[in-house]
């Protein structure tokens, strides 16, 4: 058995599954026995450590109390997300999850971060002739960020099918994975009965919270650029990133070499991609500079709907008519443009 500070550290391990299992607490004791009231107020406080810190933050785990009160929040956090039923709050909660455990891991010993990954299902191994990680590359395509240059498999050393990658690296994969379980178990699950009534006030705050921070995220300032002329594909590409979701490369190659287009500045550009999961401020500006060309000998114009579709980015079921009419997202923007100013 896995010892108590662990599984406190991290909740949706198996070894935390069985320990909650053992203790044999139902869901409604959970809800309302005066015993796990503690548990249920750190619930809250990870929820709202989301939408204030994108982390679920960290507790004085000092005490055999403390970690069980620690462990028990986990479920009751869970069951709480549900019950807000929001999309972007469950992305978020789950993105939180994801990076407290990155932090943590970047803490523990290489056989530990091991241990993690293959109850993952990854494909681990440690070659000690080259003293180096190896990910099967399968695990390495469908986990890797795809933000920065260094994810790209072209620049990453491969040896029968498995790349090599840093502990740090692993552990970013691993938060990747731990991301997109949570929000594939949540995001489908219907709200628990007693939870909506026990948690009223508190889901009420934390949906109040939620719909703020999604206004301001849809009012976010973005210089002379109208985001209702958008076309649905890069609509939809802005509407990820500014919900902290990863996005392909192409992706966000498209939408920057867009906004160029229609005039906006790099800074302009670079507060956008700042809801983005792994900002770093430099690193993307490197990357929309290179694109913008002012940091090569190229500046790239923003590719057309066949290629949008190759790299399925085009949403073929909210293709509208003037998607219909059009061969190139600025096509899209100039008509819509052009028809909201003679109607003024």
């Amino acid at each position: 058995m896995v010892n108590l500070l662990t599984l406190a550290k991290y909740p949706f391990l198996q070894d935390a599954k069985i320990y909650v299992r053992n203790e044999g607490a139902t869901v409604n004791e959970l809800l309302t026995d005066p015993l796990f009231e503690h548990a249920r107020s750190i619930a809250i406080e990870r929820l709202e450590n989301v939408l204030s810190k994108k982390d679920v933050g960290d507790r004085i785990l000092s005490t055999e109390p403390e970690r069980i009160m620690e462990l028990f929040s986990y479920p009751l956090a869970r069951i709480v997300t549900v019950c807000v039923g929001d999309d972007y709050f469950t992305r978020s909660y789950a993105l939180s999850e994801a990076v407290h455990m990155y932090k943590n891991l970047l803490k523990e010993p290489l056989s530990f971060v091991f241990d993690v990954a293959k109850e993952f299902n990854l494909s681990v191994e440690y070659s000690d002739e080259m003293n180096e990680i190896r990910l099967l590359f399968t695990n390495y395509l469908t986990y890797a960020p795809t933000r920065y240059k260094k994810w790209k498999m072209i620049n990453r050393k491969m040896d029968h099918g498995f790349i090599s990658l840093s502990q740090k690296d692993l552990s970013r994969i691993i938060q990747e994975v731990l991301r997109k379980r949570i929000n594939n178990e949540l995001e489908n699950r219907l709200p628990h009965n007693e939870a909506l009534s026990v948690f009223s006030e508190e889901i009420a705050r934390i949906k109040n919270k939620v719909l703020t921070q999604r206004k301001k995220h849809e009012l976010l300032p973005l210089g002379k650029l109208n985001i209702e002329y958008l076309p649905p594909c890069l609509k939809n590409i802005l509407s990820l990133i500014q919900s902290g979701e990863n996005v392909a490369h192409m992706g966000r190659f498209a939408l920057v070499a867009f906004l160029n287009s229609v005039n906006l500045s790099t800074d302009e550009i670079l507060k956008l991609f700042s809801k983005a999961p792994d900002f770093e401020a430099d690193k993307t500006r490197y990357q929309i500079e290179h694109i913008l060309g002012k940091t090569g000998a190229t500046s790239y114009k923003p590719p057309g709907c066949d290629k949008l579709k190759t790299y399925g980015l085009c949403p073929s079921e909210e293709i509208d008519e003037v998607c219909k009419r059009s061969f190139h997202p600025t096509n899209y923007y100039r008509w819509k443009w052009s028809k909201d100013k003679k109607k003024k």
